[in-house]
């Protein structure tokens, strides 16, 4: 009768968590796939209704095809894979139970390596240009520069916030703060609530597997 309990429980916390899961992906694929579709639609509700950071973020360059397609992709493969847990628990599918716990594990890990390897990336080497657009997203986001203190070097327009987009931003404007310790000091204090939450989580959705698939290989033999 525990057993019994323990299993349903276990099949609840997969059902609702992929369920929640597969509405994000589908909402994900809907706009990798409006911005493949009409990518002036979407800058034209950004421009019109967004934040100005917002608009700065997210200019017409960056939305384009290639953009589109990814988020398609992530969205698709996320959503497999949630329902593959779903269907899974609902079916007590020994096969996809035990599939769905195995890539929960390895997606832990792929996520927990990639996390290092930013952070390390961050803490050693500070923001690189190369980093891409990233780079104005964790400027405005710990408001910090790099250093630009010679007159004749112009800041990029994320060191002075929003209002420095395309090309208003100056040495004398520009936040003090330096990012590559600010973002140390940010990383030092959370990166171990990161790494726990991240654990936490998949190694719970895991288990319920692992449970919900114990249950059902008992049932089969009785």
């Amino acid at each position: 009768m525990g057993k019994n309990k323990g299993s349903r429980v276990a099949a609840a916390i997969l059902i609702s968590t992929n369920l929640l899961f597969m509405i994000f992906c589908s909402m994900l694929f809907a706009l990798g796939l409006w911005i493949i579709s009409s990518p002036n639609t979407i800058i034209f509700y950004i421009q019109a209704y967004g934040t100005p950071i917002i608009k700065v973020l997210f200019p017409r360059e960056f939305l384009d095809v290639q953009l589109g397609i990814a988020l398609s992709l992530l969205a698709i493969f996320f959503f497999f894979i949630s329902l593959m847990g779903l269907y899974g628990a609902i079916k007590c599918s020994q096969f996809l139970l035990f599939m769905y716990s195995i890539l929960v594990f390895l997606l832990l890990l792929l996520e927990c390596a990639l996390i290092f390897y930013y952070t390390s990336n961050i803490i050693e080497k500070g923001i690189q240009v190369n980093d891409g657009h990233i780079t104005h997203v964790l400027r405005l986001a710990f408001r910090c520069c790099d250093n630009y203190t010679a007159e004749h070097i112009q800041p990029p327009w994320s060191c002075c916030g929003s209002e420095g987009y395309p090309s208003n931003c100056t040495a004398d404007k520009s936040y003090t703060k330096n990012c590559q310790e600010t973002i140390t000091i940010w990383i030092q204090k959370y990166q171990a609530i990161i790494y726990s939450s991240l654990a936490v989580l998949h190694v719970l959705l895991s288990s319920c597997s692992l449970l919900r698939r114990a249950y059902s290989a008992s049932s089969s033999h009785t």
